[in-house]
């Protein structure tokens, strides 16, 4: 719609010789300043149009992918390349720094995400010729180098041709929207995420204060319901005034009628991230023809198998605002499979890559960690010692390539590849992603069945794939 525009005619008077007759006169306005700002804007829905005729979308969950192994994975399983490679977009998180320690400016934080993950400078470029086109890097380990890592990552990812979302140079960069621009249309991606350590999150230049590079965080506040006894105990310990909010070691306390033992753990989310990250999705729905809104999350931790109390909200959230799919990843496994007025979600992922056994430099905070000097044991020792501790579980190496098949805007399909990271295979082997065998791609689908059970979606199992079938719009 035309804006409205206003404007002040300057009195103009002509005097002649001979008279001094008054020719033209105009009243000056009795607002000038409003009249100069343009006046009001009405804003309008913004339509958008989905991407015509046949259209795949492959997502896999997090890239633990430390050095190239694109011609081990070429030789073992190269099925599983065409699938990746077929899809008309594939994502990915990637969950690790990229740099070259030679040249390196920065140095390691002193709080990492878990490991201070370190991939081969290669390791973007081997990425995309795997077949994937646009990652996500929100994620609890994007600053374990701090910004100069990040920084050298971004640039990596740059160069790899790889379009990325989740970080940047700022909040507003790392929030934004990015696009890949294919044959079939236009795709945006946003890349949040909930699990992060408290330097991660990028921040805003003010004023004279410059930003900060980081990760699109939303942070949120940890809340363990009680019975009415247990929080009275805790008021008193933490020597709360009456009525107000009970907290103590960076956790808010509640009542709750149902009390679980030892208590329930939930989560309220910031409604400021919330709704920005909400605005990037309606923007990128506006701006493209398929939107994609990729969630890290470990909450309530890695040992459980149904999401946060908050991920199917934030999930349902981000489909209204504009999101075609919700790809969700972080607890190291898969969780269910929701279809939301006709759109898939995919509460977690889990690995599709688990390479940290085979680190060979760790900063001296990794060795303090453990109490270990260094020196004694190598740093695959130190791995492998941590890993059988903290992820030894088989299902951390069980995931899935979900393939969802579009036609006309509309969701007709998805298709559920079984894929093993090889949990039982040693040093180089071992978190490489390859196809499974019908034992293990029963059970990694026998699985997700259950898991997808009580969202009410229901998974068919033909040759060893699963079948997700999608009739009108739910």
């Amino acid at each position: 719609m035309p804006l409205p525009i206003s404007f002040r005619c300057k009195a103009l008077r002509s005097l002649s010789l001979a008279g001094a007759a008054l020719m033209m006169t105009a009243a000056l306005p009795s607002h000038a300043e409003e009249e100069e700002s343009g006046g009001k804007l009405t804003t309008a829905t913004v339509p958008s149009t989905p991407i015509a005729g046949e259209f795949s979308f492959a997502a896999v969950g997090d890239l633990i992918y430390l050095r190239p192994m694109l011609a081990t994975i070429e030789k073992q399983s190269p099925d599983m390349l065409a699938i990746l490679r077929g899809a008309d977009v594939t994502f990915a998180n990637f969950e690790t720094t990229a740099l070259d320690l030679k040249t390196f400016k920065g140095s390691p934080q002193a709080e990492s995400g878990g490991t201070w993950m370190l991939a081969d400078p290669a390791v973007p470029g081997d990425v995309a010729k795997m077949g994937v086109d646009i990652v996500g890097h929100a994620n609890n380990h994007a600053t374990d180098w701090g910004v100069e890592g990040l920084y050298d990552t971004l640039d990596l990812l740059d160069d790899a041709h790889l379009v990325h979302a989740g970080t940047g140079r700022s909040m507003t960069a790392a929030r934004a929207p990015a696009y890949f621009d294919g044959p079939h249309g236009r795709v945006g991606l946003i890349s949040a995420t909930t699990s992060f350590t408290p330097m991660s999150p990028a921040s805003d230049p003010l004023g004279q204060v410059p930003g900060r590079g980081g990760a699109n965080a939303i942070r949120s506040t940890e809340i363990g319901l009680v019975s009415d006894a247990d929080l009275a105990t805790i008021a008193r310990l933490a020597g709360t005034k009456a009525g107000a909010p009970v907290k103590m070691k960076g956790r808010e306390y509640r009542a709750t009628a149902t009390p679980a033992t030892p208590m329930t753990i939930e989560y309220d989310l910031n409604a400021k991230d919330v709704n920005a990250n909400l605005l990037a999705v309606r923007q990128a729905h506006q701006n493209g023809n398929f939107t994609v809104f990729s969630l890290h999350n470990h909450e309530p931790g890695n040992a459980f198998q149904t999401p946060a109390n908050f991920a199917p909200t934030l999930a349902h959230q981000a489909i209204d605002a504009g999101a075609d799919v919700y790809v969700g990843h972080g607890p190291h496994q898969l969780r269910g499979i929701e279809i939301y007025k006709g759109k898939p979600i995919f509460y977690s992922l889990g690995n599709f890559a688990m390479m940290n056994n085979s680190l060979d430099d760790l900063p001296a905070d990794m060795y303090d960690q453990f109490g270990i000097t260094p020196g004694s044991v190598t740093a695959p020792e130190l791995l492998q010692a941590r890993g059988a501790k903290e992820f030894g579980d088989p299902n951390l190496y069980e995931t899935v390539i979900a393939v969802s098949q579009y036609k006309d805007g509309k969701l007709s399909e998805i298709r559920l590849y079984p894929v093993d990271l090889g949990v039982n295979a040693t040093g180089a082997g071992r978190g490489v992603p390859h196809l499974a065998d019908a034992t293990v791609g029963a059970r990694i689908l026998a699985r997700l069945q259950r898991l997808s059970q009580p969202f009410g979606t229901h998974i068919d199992i033909a040759r060893g794939i699963g079948i997700i079938r999608v009739s009108g719009s739910n």
